[in-house]
């Protein structure tokens, strides 16, 4: 039989991004050593994966990489242990399904006396199959479907011993119709038929209480049973998720099991990653609080292969933002985003709630994005900053009636957008003098319209603090005067002379950070070559460490780089350099590096403090998580990374 491929150990991530977990021991070989356990009510039967050429097939189940389970449950009759007992076990490859038993019987009768596989499918279709031992030197072993018809290229060998028998059977996935797609999240049932005499099947013994679907017990194919003692092992989960989907997401010909326990969201399936591993990624937020209200599967790209939709929350409680990520597996396996697009936003003050329908689009899927409802606020009070990583969330009272996004090169893009009249915010009474046509002001100079504009900006934002932290020139848009570029409590904001006409500002809440404080600097310089200069934000993000960290605090060091496209501040690079909890850090290096004609960014792994390999309570991220670029361990072999603008991105 052949040994266990290890398990996948996950690090701890804080938020939406995807990567490959390590594998963690075996543990089935320890158990076929065990004296044989029984099942208990609901726990799930471990059903490995082997490779038949390791099989003897002798009717005799020494060899076996699992225990065999007692089947303790009395179905019919009430059998002594020495009329009937029994243990058995269960295991595959990609074209059959094997079944050992030990059976404990006082007479074999062959071509009556059976075992009985019951396997439920997602959905609740139960199918099965009868193993049937031959008698020992008259008849061979049958294995046959309901209504006594012989399943093709299946086998039994029994082997005779005192008091019993045991047997091996091979049976073909064909015989189970659904697992030609579908071989996870299954049930199962072993049961030992007992025909003694003339009148048919006198007792029943079995690992659960009948052949129903909601009776059988859990069966836990090789990822399933890597999961449980991989990543739910080592983060305590106990609890059944929150979801439990099954759904082809990756492209091959069968579906996989998409779990989400707590803050992990887990893809699993017997073509992923050779049937043996599996693929998580830490949400950043605790499905089990509510701030993960939505996980679907869905095709919506007309390839045949379902996008996981999940809508995420950030914040706490009933105050919080929404966004809805749609993300696809594609040919590979991990996931890369397709659409992303705020939905909701919630407060003590009110809400607002997007609609968002899925509308046909030939063999494809597009997504329109409408205003919705909103709660309490209206366009006199609502003051709520504007997203600026995705697209933000739609207003009832502002000049989009809904946007439609189609699949273009991959991803889900803007594809038109229908305008409304906004509705304008209750305003004062107009002053008397202003009534009668008093004469106009003279005209503002630049200066004085820069400081209006700041003003403009301090009473929108009801901006306590009397002066910004950082306060720098820069030219970081279009015309030739630079722009002021400063940091006013959270707010980035940007104003200027030649930017919106000098008469208006664009801002961005960097929501990253908890406090102000935790922004250390801000400059700016051309990274992208087209000689308008980035925004670089350097400061400290604070999230509560996993349990099985210790608990307490992680503090992340973080780059962020900014660019203004039009009139708006984007976010063009993000990436972690450095995370420490109390006195222990480790502290990765970011540098500009010329490459070629351009200015390029490199990571590189650095140093530890007071941190070892063994001693980290994290691994090395394979990608960007929650948006940011990974810090690189200065142990595992991690080379340094460089990022070059595209045109459009900072790719490797």
């Amino acid at each position: 039989m052949r040994r266990r491929t290890p398990y996948l150990r996950a690090p701890g991530a804080p938020a939406l991004g995807f990567r490959l977990a390590a594998l963690a021991p075996a543990a089935l070989a320890v158990l076929a050593a065990a004296a044989p356990p029984a099942l208990a009510a609901g726990a799930p039967l471990a059903a490995p994966l082997v490779e038949s050429k390791w099989l003897k097939f002798d009717g005799i189940p020494k060899e076996w990489p699992v225990a065999l389970t007692s089947l303790g449950i009395k179905v019919k009759g009430k059998p002594s242990k020495a009329d009937l007992a029994a243990h058995a076990a269960v295991a595959y490859d990609d074209a059959r399904i094997y079944v050992a038993a030990d059976v404990t019987d006082d007479a074999l009768r062959g071509g009556a006396d059976h075992v009985k596989l019951v396997l439920g499918f997602p959905g609740g279709k139960v199918r099965e199959v009868a193993l049937y031992p031959g008698q020992p030197g008259k008849t061979a072993g049958s294995v046959k479907l309901p209504g006594g018809k012989a399943v093709a290229g299946a086998k039994v060998i029994e082997a005779p011993r005192s008091g019993g028998y045991t047997l091996e059977a091979s049976v073909p996935w064909s015989a189970f119709p659904e697992a030609a797609t579908t071989r996870v999240g299954l049930r199962a049932g072993l049961f030992v038929h007992d025909a003694d005499g003339a009148g048919g099947v006198e007792a029943i013994l079995g690992s659960a209480a009948s052949e129903a679907y909601g009776s059988l017990s859990p069966l836990a194919t090789e990822p399933e049973l890597a999961l449980t003692d991989g990543l739910l092992r080592s983060k305590g989960i106990r609890g059944a998720p929150k979801y439990d989907l099954v759904a082809d997401v990756v492209g091959d010909a069968m579906r996989e099991r998409v779990i989400v326990h707590e803050r992990f969201l887990i893809v699993l399936g017997p073509g992923f990653r050779k049937g043996a591993q599996y693929y998580f990624e830490d949400l950043g937020v605790d499905a089990s609080d509510g701030m993960l209200p939505s996980l679907t599967a869905r095709d919506l790209t007309g390839d045949g292969q379902a996008e996981l939709i999940l809508r995420k929350r950030s914040g706490s409680g009933a105050k919080y933002r929404e966004v809805m990520h749609v993300v696809q597996f594609g040919a590979g396996d991990t996931p890369k985003p397709i659409f992303q697009h705020e939905v909701a936003i919630s407060t003590e003050k009110g809400s607002v709630v997007n609609e968002v329908e899925f509308v046909p689009d030939g063999a494809r899927m597009a997504i329109r994005v409408e205003p919705g409802k909103a709660t309490r606020y209206d366009a006199s009070n609502y003051a709520e900053a504007v997203e600026t990583t995705y697209d933000p969330l739609l207003l009832p009272w502002g000049s989009i009636k809904s946007q439609l996004y189609k699949l273009t090169g991959g991803v889900f893009t803007k594809a038109s957008e229908q305008r409304q009249a906004p509705a304008a915010a209750a305003r004062p009474a107009a002053k008397a003098d202003e009534a009668r046509g008093a004469a106009k002001p003279p005209a503002l100079s630049p200066a004085e319209m820069l400081d209006k504009v700041y003003a403009l900006y301090r009473r929108d934002r009801g901006a306590s603090s009397s002066k910004p932290r950082f306060d720098l020139a820069a030219d970081v848009a279009a015309g030739r005067e630079p722009e002021r570029v400063l940091l006013h409590d959270r707010d980035l904001v940007v104003f200027g002379k030649g930017f919106r006409g000098g008469a208006g500002y664009a801002f961005m809440t960097l929501a990253q950070f908890a406090s102000p404080g935790d922004i250390r600097s801000v400059s700016a310089r051309d990274l992208t070559g087209d000689g308008k200069a980035d925004i670089i934000v350097h400061g400290t993000v604070r999230a509560a460490a996993p349990k099985d960290a210790g608990g307490g605090t992680v503090d992340r060091d973080v780059v962020l780089i900014f660019r203004i496209e039009g009139e708006s501040i984007q976010r063009i690079f993000a990436a972690e350099v450095a995370r420490s909890m109390d006195d222990k850090k480790i502290a990765g290096e970011l540098k500009f590096v010329r490459v070629d004609d351009k200015v390029g960014i490199e990571l590189a792994p650095g140093r530890a403090i007071e941190w070892t390999e063994q001693t980290y309570p994290f691994n090395q991220d394979k990608g960007p998580v929650g948006g940011f670029e990974p810090l690189l361990l200065p142990w595992g072999g991690a080379q340094p990374v460089r990022y070059v603008w595209n045109g459009s991105t900072f790719a490797k």
